[in-house]
């Protein structure tokens, strides 16, 4: 028993306006919680004025300004190290974020005009193979 071509085209058109569209966007989520998860951008946000690995020295007991002095610089030089390499980190998540966004916007674009693309390439190869 043959499915009648519009009941298969009315099927078709359902899944890839309906269904499709809801899996898509699921994955495009997903994609996203990944990239924010994989670079830990909400951690190192939330950890961006802290040292670099927690590399700190503890400040001398006693007066002693050159130890002190040398042990802020050290602390200091360590913050900033820190606070460096996680802004890189950031900055490749939410670069690698911004794409993966802007293909997800594209994906859905090309995915809604594809089944009227088809049938026109479609009559373009017919007509081509006809007249061309």
């Amino acid at each position: 028993m043959a499915m009648k071509p519009l009941v298969l085209a009315e099927s078709y058109i359902a899944w890839h306006y309906a269904k499709a569209y809801r899996d898509a966007f699921a994955v495009w989520m997903n994609l996203l919680w990944f990239v924010f998860n994989f670079f830990s951008i909400f951690t190192l946000l939330s950890t961006f004025w802290e040292p670099w690995k927690r590399m700190d020295e503890g400040y001398p007991k006693g007066f002693d300004p050159g130890a002190w002095l040398s042990t802020l610089v050290v602390n200091m030089l360590m913050r900033i190290v820190g606070m460096v390499t996680r802004a890189v980190l950031i900055l490749f998540g939410l670069v690698f974020a911004a794409l993966i966004f802007f293909a997800g916007i594209l994906f859905f674009a090309l995915w809604t005009v594809m089944p009227a693309l088809l049938i026109g390439i479609i009559l373009l190869g017919v007509y081509l193979f006809l007249y061309g």
